[in-house]
């Protein structure tokens, strides 16, 4: 019951994914952090087999390090979208990773752009995009709220406005999100939207 999304604005690009660690009819923990700060202006939202998910997206993680560790120049968003999309489609007729993902980054050149790459090696670039059950509720709520050039608070009204559509709609709904934007200055965390705290301690009958 994974959701992960996000949408360009003007001069950035916001995701939000659950928090939810769950298998089978088990949660885990409820602060699972699916956001990944790839470089200093990159993230990387990933949904799937939490196995895959860690595993593939720390691999990318230290090949975009070790790329700008050895020419001492940062891949652009595009050319890491692009080395991400080629990693999984090699690994697709090896041992496939069940892994979908959201990549966001700035560049100087080009500004905000936003990458969506699924299980099978596609690669598109989109203005707004989501994966998981989550996915079918945050998309009709982009599809209606959505407009070019959004500002960095509107952007953040419209992820509530996702994150409130998918906990009332959806039958499991994970109940904690967290909120990341990239932009000129960087990566970093907006919020964190919690309904439950993890370890939350509950009172004895």
């Amino acid at each position: 019951m994974e959701s992960v999304f996000g949408l360009v604005g003007n001069g950035f690009v916001i995701v939000a994914a659950d928090t939810s660690a769950v298998h089978s009819i088990l949660v885990h923990k409820s602060n699972e952090d699916k956001i990944m700060v790839l470089d200093s202006h990159k993230l990387v939202a990933a949904s799937g087999e939490p196995g895959d998910r860690v595993q593939f997206t720390e691999y990318i993680q230290k090949n975009v390090s070790l790329y700008q560790f050895r020419n001492g120049i940062p891949l652009t968003t595009a050319a890491a979208a692009n080395f991400t999309r080629g990693e999984l489609a090699t690994a697709l007729r090896k041992n496939p990773y069940s892994v979908n993902i959201l990549l966001a980054g700035y560049d100087k050149q080009t500004g905000p752009s936003l990458y969506y790459i699924d299980y099978i090696a596609t690669l598109h670039k989109v203005e707004k995009g989501a994966f998981g059950y989550g996915s079918y509720f945050s998309l009709a709520m982009m599809d209606r709220h959505y407009h070019s050039g959004m500002t960095e608070q509107e952007a953040i009204d419209l992820v509530d406005k996702c994150i409130l559509e998918i906990r009332s709609r959806l039958v499991v709904a994970p109940p904690n999100f967290v909120i990341k934007i990239v932009d000129k200055n960087g990566a970093r965390e907006v919020a964190w939207r919690e309904s439950i705290k993890d370890g939350a301690s509950f009172p004895s009958a």
